[in-house]
């Protein structure tokens, strides 16, 4: 581990400061801006980029602390939709922050792939059975895929990295005008949160990261371990369908399944229209989506399961959608593939090979992702190294022990290798932890309002 700081490029020597600038009104319930900052942190030549923002404003100003920077994850995760729902924060920390949510590159405005109706078809195309000629179907569609999102990015793969983001974290920070920001990011933004802890401790005043991701693993072990989070969370859907009486698929859920998608590989459910409304691919992504939520609402796919058996399948098609739509699949690849840079065909053979083990041909279709990074440029990656951020004040690290994405031993490690790390822990289900549980919200809260930080690790539910 090592015992300084992880080595990166320096942000921009000579570099374009922020243009004034002031949120308004733009018809939604936050507030809306622009902010032009440098498009190659490396370079201070190469032009700018305009990135788009949101804010919240503090519902008590008086009582106002600062600036809280929130990101919902991905990568992929806009703010729009984010800050409509309150960014799913407490009426206590809405009241005391300006809370601003912003559209990383890659994601919208002047640096967007813009193919996400390609990334989304390759999710789907890729839970195909494992035969020759389906191989080369999906092959065919990742090579399409890459082209579509390289052609939206006119060859500028590079600057829609993590790294380079992160330093457009803290020209945000200067344009609000404040010395220190707080920052809560879910998921892949808890990679942004360590990274902005890292590069720029100082000008943290608090750091949560909700959901963590392992900033020291490769792409591949991410997509590995991930995985293995995943077929666990899926084991534990179908034994709680098992173990209940009043679930409505009959027999052996997890051989059901298995029948179902054979079933509709070979006659996909149609609507009213003749349009395809469920393939494997549906059935599959159904499942993913109610993994991310607690154990309670796994009932939403034992009963869109249950219709789909009896060949209506609107409820099954609705699922799938709500993953499809959770983030811009195109900026969910393409970042990913910038991040971990470009595969061989023999790198995609050993991913492949090590995610069936895991969780079989589920495995084999959540590949989706790195089949695209075949066809990607060479790219500046982002470093694999434990992170200390020895400068930064306490980060809090949620971790949830039943969360499938990003698994509890990943918060673990992450908090063992912060010089500040406190591991906070919730004994539940789903993605993320808080907003699930009293006891966790009453923690984070504490700390972004109070600095209040518990004295070492701790526990909910």
């Amino acid at each position: 581990m090592p015992e300084t700081p992880t080595e990166v490029p320096a942000p921009t020597a000579v570099r374009l400061a922020p243009e004034a600038f002031a949120f308004q009104d733009c018809g939604q319930v936050y507030l809306c801006a622009e902010l032009e900052v440098p498009a190659d942190h490396n370079d201070p030549g190469a032009g700018t980029i305009t990135l788009e923002l949101g804010m919240l404003p503090a519902t008590d100003p008086d009582s106002r602390i600062g600036a809280l920077l929130v990101n919902p994850g991905g990568p992929g995760g806009g703010f729009e939709g984010f800050l409509s729902g309150g960014a799913g924060l407490s009426g206590r920390l809405l009241a005391r922050f300006d809370v601003v949510g912003w559209n990383p590159r890659g994601v919208s405005a002047s640096l967007y792939p813009d193919c996400d109706d390609e990334a989304a078809n390759l999710q789907v195309i890729g839970a195909l059975s494992d035969t020759p000629e389906n191989e080369a179907v999906i092959s065919e569609v990742a090579r399409q895929t890459a082209e579509a999102c390289l052609a939206g990015l006119n060859g500028r793969a590079d600057l829609i990295s993590t790294v380079q983001t992160v330093h457009d974290m803290d020209l945000i920070r200067q344009a609000l005008g404040e010395e220190q920001i707080s920052f809560l990011g879910y998921s892949y933004g808890t990679v942004l949160g360590q990274f902005y802890a890292d590069r720029y401790g100082t000008n943290a005043r608090a750091v949560v990261i909700d959901g963590v991701l392992d900033a020291s693993l490769t792409h591949e072990d991410v997509l590995v371990e991930q995985i293995r989070g995943f077929a666990r969370v899926i084991d534990e859907v179908f034994d709680s369908c098992l173990q209940d009486a009043a679930c409505p698929i009959v027999g052996n859920p997890r051989s059901a399944y298995l029948q179902l998608l054979a079933s509709v590989e070979a006659n996909p459910l149609l609507d009213a229209l003749g349009n395809v409304l469920v393939g494997p691919g549906e059935v599959q992504l159904a499942l993913v989506i109610v993994t991310y939520l607690p154990a309670e609402r796994w009932w939403l796919f034992y009963e869109a399961f249950a219709q789909a058996w009896e060949g209506d399948g609107q409820r099954m098609h609705d699922l799938a959608q709500r993953y499809l739509g959770a983030a811009d699949l195109g900026s969910f690849f393409s970042i990913s593939c910038t991040d971990g840079g470009r595969m061989s065909e023999d790198d995609l053979d050993r991913l492949i090979e090590r995610m069936v083990e895991e969780a079989g041909e589920f495995g084999r279709a959540a590949a989706a992702e790195a089949r695209m990074c075949v066809y990607w440029p060479d790219t500046e990656t982002r470093p694999n190294e434990p992170i200390r951020a020895p400068d930064a004040a306490s980060v809090l690290v949620v971790g949830n022990r039943g969360d499938n994405a990003t698994p509890y031993e990943w918060a673990v490690s992450v908090a063992e290798s912060l010089e500040t790390g406190v591991l906070l822990t919730y004994n539940g289900t789903g993605h993320t932890s808080y907003g699930l549980h009293q006891c966790v919200d009453d923690v984070v809260d504490a700390y972004l309002i109070d600095l209040s930080v518990p004295s070492g690790d701790i526990e909910c539910g």
